[in-house]
């Protein structure tokens, strides 16, 4: 009687660890997971947490051109990878306040994800809020993910292309660049414009921040930034260039044929090359032509010629509008000393890539001018006579002077014997 406790004791423990060790039924949290498995968490770099996620049909190109009001911010955004690839698209949206490339704003980027049976043509992106800092180099510092993913979501609501708009767990929750995320993305879920492609215009050419627009199928489209993007179903279209003011444009106008794919329209600015002269006046001689001619503009008034301690020295200020210049200078023989060497200086630094020539009666510099205005100095530099050959001729001349005392000295002594 006294051995049944101890035998109930006994069961009771077996039957409990049965229960502790027994399979559970999976919970459909677990199958969730599942679901979003292949979604990447973060930037190669650690330094980014994915918070968005675009499904349905949703290419980069089509996610970007339904972000009402935010403009792509090629010039100002770093690098930023994700599986190894690049980002497709970078778009920013500035505070009312704030300064375009520098901030208060909101920058996302967004990269392509390709074809997924569960995604459709999907895309993801990594989206903060930020400020500059200058300490005293400027730059940028993340001050809210979830701010960035809020205005993102509130860009899309209302849009013709939204299907709906939910949230997802990635499990992403941590500290990035210092800030906390919370690990909950947005999922924005896109439907297709009736089979439209899109028509992208890249710039080459012109400077940051400078304006231009393109006018295609009665609709015009401003940007400054280097790719403006319409979206159109098949078929051919014309299209013309606004230039901004200083430039010209190639192709200026033309047709694009939109063939059930992306298609691309490089179009290329360019300063038109333009001459002009002043007269000099010299220290002594007659006035002379200086000629200018290129895509780099010299401002007359600035030019002046200076002779000091044998050097010639040009100097003007020369501005460039566009990404890079070249200027080709034409001077008299007649005010550059003989055998002199050229030297080119820009705002006080000595430039490596002049180039010289001449003929019987000009001489002629070619150098590149980059973006903005400078202060340019070619300084003429007569040929000196190195110290070794100072040396080698005194050396000779004490040697003759010295033979020439010894011969003497002997035909002296001979004379007296």
């Amino acid at each position: 009687m006294m051995q049944l406790p101890r035998v109930a004791l006994l069961l009771a423990i077996i039957c409990t660890l049965m229960i502790i060790g027994s399979p559970k039924t999976p919970q459909p949290q677990a199958s969730a997971q599942v679901a979003i498995s292949g979604i990447p968490i973060q930037t190669d770099d650690n330094l980014d947490p994915i918070t968005l996620v675009f499904t349905g049909y949703a290419p980069s190109w089509w996610v970007a051109s339904n972000i009402a009001d935010w403009s792509d911010s090629a010039y100002c955004s770093g690098p930023k990878t994700v599986n190894g690839n690049a980002y497709n698209y970078t778009l920013e949206h500035p505070d009312p306040t704030g300064i375009a490339c520098f901030g208060r704003r909101d920058h996302i980027r967004i990269w392509d994800m390709g074809y997924s049976p569960v995604y459709g043509q999907w895309s993801i992106g990594a989206a903060h809020h930020e400020h500059t800092v200058c300490d005293p180099l400027c730059h940028h510092v993340i001050d809210s993910w979830e701010r960035a993913e809020a205005d993102v979501r509130s860009a899309f609501a209302g849009g013709q292309a939204i299907l709906s708009i939910s949230n997802i767990t990635l499990g992403n929750a941590a500290y990035y660049q210092g800030v906390f995320n919370d690990g909950n993305a947005t999922r924005i879920q896109l439907r297709s414009s009736s089979a439209q492609y899109p028509v992208v215009f890249n710039e080459n050419g012109l400077s940051n921040r400078t304006s231009w627009s393109v006018t295609m199928n009665g609709t015009t489209l401003t940007s400054e930034h280097p790719d403006i993007t319409f979206s159109e179903p098949n078929g051919t279209y014309s299209f013309t260039i606004a230039t901004p003011r200083g430039y010209s444009a190639s192709a200026s106008s033309g047709t694009i044929n939109v063939d059930g794919a992306e298609t691309h329209q490089t179009i290329l600015f360019t300063v038109p090359w333009s001459t002009s002269s002043v007269t000099v006046y010299p220290s002594s001689g007659n006035p002379m032509a200086i000629g200018f001619a290129g895509n780099a503009t010299v401002a007359i008034p600035s030019v002046h010629l200076t002779t000091m301690t044998g050097n010639t020295i040009l100097g003007f200020n020369v501005t460039e509008i566009g990404t890079r210049g070249v200027l080709n200078v034409t001077i008299p023989r007649a005010i550059v000393p003989s055998g002199s060497s050229i030297r080119v200086y820009v705002d006080g630094t000595q430039s490596g890539n002049p180039k010289e020539g001449g003929d019987a009666s000009h001489f002629y510099v070619y150098t590149f001018i980059l973006y903005g205005t400078h202060s340019v100095q070619l300084k003429f530099q007569p040929s000196s006579i190195p110290i070794l050959e100072y040396v080698t001729g005194g050396v000779l001349a004490a040697s003759i002077l010295g033979l020439l005392v010894i011969v003497f000295n002997r035909k002296k002594q001979r004379r007296v014997a």
